[in-house]
């Protein structure tokens, strides 16, 4: 494949592994800075992070990977968002953890369907980060780091970028809707 991902791999577009374990790393170093936790969870939106000193450390584990301005503002999307996250559960993408149900009502998704919608029709990063940011409350703060990642830049590359496959498969849109769908409670499907 021209962009380097192997064929079969799973992310769109934060694929490489070694961006991954750095990911990983700076979200796991959040636990032994909290102050930074928290400057990065009271961000309101992604302009806000762009000043917080966990943000830059981001920036500095990532290096090249912010040199443009729209991986920028989805790199400090990621930050804000992530902040939130309190387990990494890579289980599931993002969208399909939001279908699966909750522990206090196992018939529904955590996420509602109308929610969902919501969050599949943000038009702008400060709409996407706050639906992000909820979707993550909803999960109990439980969530796939690296799906939300990968969600964040390949959305910021076809809603900013306008960089939109010619394979409808392909966009963030119709996988999160796939993801979603297939995931939610067959019990909840057949009941309608």
């Amino acid at each position: 494949m021209k962009d380097g991902r192997k064929p079969g791999q799973r992310y769109y577009a934060f694929w490489s592994e070694e961006d991954h374990q750095k990911l990983r790393g700076w979200w796991a170093s959040l636990r032994n800075n909290p102050g930074w936790r928290a400057e990065l969870r009271r961000a309101e939106n992604p302009a806000d992070v762009l000043l917080s000193q966990g943000f830059r450390y981001l920036c500095f584990e990532l290096a090249g990977w912010w040199t443009q301005e729209p991986r920028l503002l989805g790199l400090a999307t990621v930050a804000g968002i992530l902040s939130h996250v309190e387990t990494n559960d890579q289980t599931n993408s993002f969208a399909a953890q939001c279908a699966t149900p909750g522990e206090k009502n196992k018939d529904k998704p955590q996420m509602s369907e109308l929610r969902f919608s919501q969050l599949q029709k943000s038009r702008t990063l400060d709409e996407l980060y706050i639906r992000m940011v909820r979707g993550v409350r909803l999960l109990g703060k439980k969530a796939n780091i690296i799906s939300i990642t990968d969600s964040i830049f390949h959305w910021t590359s076809e809603m900013l970028d306008g960089e939109v496959d010619n394979d409808p498969r392909k966009r963030i849109l119709v996988r999160w809707g796939l993801d979603y769908f297939q995931a939610i409670p067959v019990s909840k499907t057949l009941n309608k």
